[in-house]
Formats: structure tokens, sequence, C-alpha cells
């Protein structure tokens, strides 16, 4: 395990934290809640994960030795589990709860009730929704929550539009990297392109996510159809897979890679944990996402020095600065993002200028220290008095 106690100060003043995460897919909302726990848990807290049994979160957090609970919580409202987890959270004495997908309210908010503690109740927004939800069911759950953590700007406007959370209770806070990991420093990608058979004299194109309908996999091929035209000096490297029931999306995009003849220079690379070095031996990164409410993909590749080829929607205008860290190109139009990434091919006095300006801006803006003691800060500021002091 962590330890709890690498200095005396933090360990006076560790907080007990149950973290949830109630889905059995694996993409950035997942990997958060991982790296979120992780966080916590090497600075003295005391925390646990609470997910789906089997899936790859309960997996990845047993690898990383932090405590998980397994509840099957699939669709709303789990009375059994509800009971399971209010008692746990009496018997442990939990300070915080805070959880990461929406959906898991109406069965978290019914165990901090039976609990009789009632511990503040945190909720990290990450997906926009259509749907008002303001019936007797969401102002029950909703009610029940201290907090609202939206992720971006769009998310913060699209929790006060449709939920009955008043105004002073929804804060934005961005996701984070670690810029010590994430850091062309550290990294070393040489490897990668020798796996590949990447040459000192070609560049790079890279795409990092899962393989799921809206992420622009189709633009990409498009794009990388059309780049290739017009040189023949550039490679593109997608590293991903699919998430859970999206295993024939990810057949469909390799058999139209190869139906458009693209095999030499497309290259998949499937599922890989060592993403500072796959994105070292990137150049620049592609991000044709139909719609996304942050993209912690973005924030990576910034870190490790490297301009962007992204669409102007929705969270992304949070992190990218078009013109100045990245390209802007028009969701669902191959052409565009073809000319975004050809003019960084040939530019490469640009590539380095936008690459530098991305860094300094996850520095001052995403740097995951500074927002884990956002978090914490945010927490204490919820907890009585009585329970905020020193714990031993």
């Amino acid at each position: 395990m962590y330890s709890h106690s690498s200095t005396s100060s933090r360990a006076a003043h560790r907080l007990r934290i149950l973290q949830t995460c109630f889905s059995r897919s694996w993409g950035g909302l997942e990997i958060q809640a991982l790296e979120m726990s992780r966080q916590l848990a090497r600075r003295g807290h005391d925390v646990w994960l609470a997910c789906c049994p089997g899936s790859r979160l309960q997996h990845e957090a047993a690898s990383e030795e932090i405590r998980t609970l397994a509840h099957d919580v699939s669709g709303y409202f789990h009375p059994q589990i509800a009971w399971s987890l209010g008692r746990f959270i009496a018997r442990q004495g939990i300070d915080i709860v805070h959880c990461q997908l929406s959906r898991d309210l109406s069965t978290l908010v019914p165990a901090v009730r039976l609990s009789f503690k009632a511990p503040p109740v945190i909720l990290s927004k990450r997906v926009g929704s259509y749907l008002s939800k303001r019936d007797p069911l969401h102002r029950f759950t909703y009610g029940g929550v201290s907090r609202v953590l939206a992720i971006s700007n769009v998310i913060h406007r699209n929790v006060l539009e449709t939920t009955p959370v008043p105004p002073e209770r929804v804060i934005t806070v961005h996701d984070s990297v670690d810029t010590d990991l994430y850091s062309p420093v550290r990294a070393d990608g040489r490897s990668v392109r020798r796996e590949f058979g990447i040459g000192d004299d070609m560049l790079v194109t890279g795409f990092v996510g899962r393989f799921s309908p809206g992420k622009g996999h189709e633009e990409l091929l498009q794009a990388a159809d059309i780049v290739r035209k017009q040189r023949d000096n550039v490679r593109f490297l997608v590293v991903g897979e699919a998430s859970f029931g999206e295993r024939q999306y990810e057949l469909k995009i390799r058999a139209m890679a190869g139906t458009m003849g693209l095999e030499e220079i497309v290259l998949f690379a499937g599922f890989r944990r060592n993403i500072p070095d796959i994105m070292a031996a990137f150049d620049l990164l592609a991000f044709p996402s139909h719609a996304e409410s942050f993209g912690v993909v973005l924030i990576e590749a910034m870190a490790m020095e490297l301009p962007v080829v992204s669409t102007n929607c929705d969270g992304v205008l949070d992190i990218v600065v078009n013109g100045e860290t990245g390209i802007y190109v028009s969701p669902r139009n191959p052409s565009e993002l073809a000319a975004g990434l050809l003019r960084l091919i040939d530019e490469p006095e640009t590539r380095h200028r936008m690459g530098k300006a991305g860094r300094r801006r996850v520095l001052e803006k995403f740097d995951q220290q500074k927002q884990i003691d956002k978090l914490v800060q945010i927490y204490r500021e919820l907890l009585p008095e009585t329970n905020a002091g020193e714990r031993k």
C-alpha cells in the first residue's frame, strides 16, 4: 500500500476519502478517477475506490495497490448496495465521498444518508447532458451533493442549465497531468520509432484515444490519405484500443485503413502504458474528436511540447489557444484537418514555438499538483470544523 505517513504534517491532517466510479468502460473518465485516487493516497490520505467488479478500473487500481470496493452498480438505484456502502462509510469514518459518474448518485446519496454520518458528497461532472434533470428524483439526488466540479466551462454551463444545483455549488476544476512524468526531458521516443520502423527523416503525426465513435478516426484516415499524396515523409501512429462494447468499431476502422491502402503510413500501436515515451516519438498530435467535454490527451501532448491540430469544440476551447499552442479545425472536416497537419509538417519553427507555448500553458493551468492542492482545499472547506482537525 501507499504510505500514509510520508510526513508528520500530512499524517496529522489526512482525510478518509471514498472515490466512486461504477463504470465498466476504460477511457478518460476512468483514468482520471484512478489518477485522482493515486495522487490523494500518495499525499498520505486514506483512499478507497468503489468500482465495478472485474472492470478494467478495478484491475488497474489493484495493480496500483489502491484499496477497492467492488459493487455491480449498473443503471440506477440499488438499495442493497446503498445499505452496504452506507455501513462502510459509517464504519470507516469517511470524511468525503467523491463521485466520478453522475449516474451513481442515485445509489450514493441514499448510502450517505443511511450512514447517519452524512459526509459531504462531491460530483465530478465530466459529460454533458441535453436532458433536464429537475424532476423529483434528480432534485433528491442532486440535493445531496455539496459541490459539483465541472471539468470545463462548457460542462459548468451545462450543469447550471440542466440540473437543480445552485450556481454557488458549481466550480470549474480542470483535469490535470503529471508534468514531471509528461516531460520531453524525461521521455525517450527512440525505441518506439525503432519498433515501428520509423526513421529519423520521418515526421510522425500521433493520435491517442480509445476506439469509439466520435473520436474522429474516420477523419484522421481521410486526412492521412490527403497528406500522403503531397508528402512522402509522414507516418501516422494511432494509439489506443476499443473500450467495453466497442470492439466492432475498432475492427471497422482497421478495415477502413486497409481498404484505403494506408497500411504503410497508418500504424496501429494498440493499448500502451508508456504514453510519455509514445508521445516523445511524435512530432505533432492530431485531435479530430467531434465533441469533447475536455480532452486530457491534449494537455498530455502539450506537456510533452507537442503542437496540436485540434477540432475547435466544447472543452477543447479551455485548453488549446489557436495559433499559439495549436491549430483549430472544424469537426468532421478531413480537408481542414489535413491542411492543419500539412502546415505543421512544413513549418518546423512553428512546431517548436507552439510546443514550448503548450508546455508553459499546461504548467500554468493544468499541472496535477496544483489541481490536487485545489481539490484538497475544496474537501477541507466542506468539512465541519470538528471533523477537520488532526487525525492520528
